[in-house]
């Protein structure tokens, strides 16, 4: 699995401010992708859409409304037509008889579709009953407050092996222990807690 692209190791360089050299670079890739796997477990999310749409299956309750995971387009809504999803029948994306994606006007306001609303059926009740084709995740580019996330984690894992800095703290975020400096000149320990609110703040919690 490679990296989704949350950081990069030139993000993480210029935010250390120093070079890190090249036989590292696996290394790094792979903190990269360990920090963007701690991202998404605490905030229930996927922050870098898939480029392609892809089938999930949904259970209908029978009303015109149908719950989904959070995605940039949808391109396909079938509804079934019985309560396993034996067979389906397309809903068209125009006309009388069509799906609306909710939230409305969410590309302007920058939000993931995570609703499908039909104008005149019901999702029949079942499971997994209802199948939803669309490219799946929170948004097409990583939010740049996301990103500031991943450079901050990453660049305290590389804090940790070097132990810079005058005075240092330590957190455990996941499997890693992150180290920031404290002292009045460089206080990245600020970012850390500032990367931490932010996670908080796109947390989705799951019912």
């Amino acid at each position: 699995m490679s990296s989704k692209g949350y950081t990069t190791k030139t993000k993480v360089e210029n935010y250390l401010l120093k070079d890190i050299n090249v036989s590292f670079d696996t290394q790094i890739d792979n903190w990269i992708e360990g920090v963007e796997n701690i991202i998404d477990q605490i905030t229930n999310r996927n922050f870098k859409a898939d480029s392609s749409a892809s089938a999930r299956l949904f259970n209908g309750d029978g009303t015109p409304e149908l719950l989904i995971d959070e995605c940039v387009e949808v391109t396909l809504v079938e509804v079934g037509n019985d309560g396993y999803g034996s067979s389906f029948t397309t809903v068209a994306s125009s006309g009388s008889d069509r799906y609306f994606t909710l939230p409305n006007n969410h590309t302007v306001k920058k939000q993931p579709i995570h609703k499908i609303e039909l104008s005149a059926r019901d999702f029949v009740c079942g499971t997994q009953n209802n199948r939803i084709t669309a490219k799946w995740g929170y948004s097409a580019e990583v939010p740049k407050d996301i990103e500031f996330v991943a450079t901050v984690l990453v660049a305290g894992i590389i804090n940790q092996h070097s132990q810079s800095g005058d005075q240092i703290k330590s957190e455990r975020i996941g499997n890693y222990t992150v180290t920031y400096n404290t002292d009045n000149g460089g206080d990245s320990f600020a970012d850390f807690n500032r990367a931490m609110e932010i996670l908080k703040m796109y947390t989705r919690y799951i019912i």
